[in-house]
């Protein structure tokens, strides 16, 4: 039997820093081919987004509170290191599929928006008094909405990916004997590792661990057929399909999915009210769709946004 995740989605940690990156033995591509090398491009292109049509919507944004009104931008918290969600642009810019949504979001309010860095960990603690928001692929789940409501925009879980045509037969969940490439220090560790030990109880050929630094190392090692399957987060590997020139295919379902969330304080209802509103009015006007669509991931929308999902 192969167990699917453990339900903690968003225990999915970010990029390692890279002082502690470069500290770990990790596989290497040598002998990349052009091809391999475009793929590892394309990963971290961005793609343009007209957003020209969202107009600003008067009884949403007569919704937001005075001081925020006033100052005429919704600042953000989030940490950048995490694409296509959140990453640092060529340009030193914040840029990725949470900061086009914060766009949109925002003119539908008539705000204009900012972004700053931030360490993961420490977004939540500072919204109400640092930040407006947090927008920075923050899962759902009862123990965050202790602390802040949350607003939901996005669906997403663990989805696999192979070479086009599946020539190592990979069939989800089953992993045993499979090569697996993963971006290392994230949820994907766990997973290798519950797999891994499922198989061998069960009799079975372990399954072969390849970490790698980066999530587009690890989709080039899948699509050039170092790796017999790539697994991630199911936005991720959305982006690492969209963008490998057709190298790459989902293999599988999405497993263990949950609801991503915008941050906002318990102290501030009516905010989270108002971008409730712009989140279900760029649902309902197809924008959300173009967005999540450019970003090669129009497979996590949702139907309906709420405050504090249960």
């Amino acid at each position: 039997m192969f167990p699917s995740p453990r339900p903690r989605r968003r225990t999915l940690l970010r990029a390692l820093p890279l002082a502690l990156g470069a500290a770990i033995t990790v596989p290497a591509l040598g002998g990349c081919t052009h091809a391999s090398e475009r793929l590892d491009a394309e990963t971290d292109a961005i793609p343009t987004i007209d957003l020209s049509g969202i107009t600003k919507q008067d009884d949403l944004a007569d919704l937001v509170p005075k001081d925020v009104r006033d100052r005429g931008t919704l600042v953000n918290g989030a940490a950048l290191n995490y694409a296509p969600g959140e990453f640092v642009g060529s340009d030193g810019g914040a840029v990725g599929i949470d900061m086009d949504i914060l766009s949109g979001v925002g003119k539908v309010l008539g705000l204009g928006t900012r972004t700053e860095s931030a360490v993961f960990a420490q977004i939540i603690p500072s919204i109400g008094s640092k930040y407006d928001v947090g927008i920075s692929s923050f899962t759902i789940d009862p123990d965050r909405l202790k602390q802040v409501s949350m607003v939901s925009y996005f669906s997403a879980g663990m989805s696999y990916a192979v070479k086009t045509g599946n020539p190592y037969g990979i069939d989800p969940p089953d992993l045993c004997g499979a090569r697996v490439a993963h971006q290392v220090g994230t949820y994907m560790d766990d997973v290798v590792a519950e797999r891994d030990a499922a198989c061998r109880k069960d009799g079975g050929q372990g399954v072969i661990d390849q970490p790698y630094v980066g999530n587009a190392d690890a989709a080039t090692a899948a699509a050039g057929g170092k790796a017999d399957v790539l697994i991630g987060d199911s936005p991720v590997v959305a982006y690492a399909i969209e963008k490998s020139r057709g190298t790459l295919e989902q293999v599988g379902d999405i497993e263990d999915a949950a609801l991503y969330g915008i941050v906002v304080s318990k102290d501030q209802p009516e905010l989270a009210t108002a971008i409730r509103g712009a989140v279900q009015h760029l649902i309902d006007t197809g924008a959300m769709h173009d967005i999540l669509d450019a970003w090669g991931n129009a497979a996590g929308m949702i139907k309906t946004s709420e405050v504090d999902p249960q």
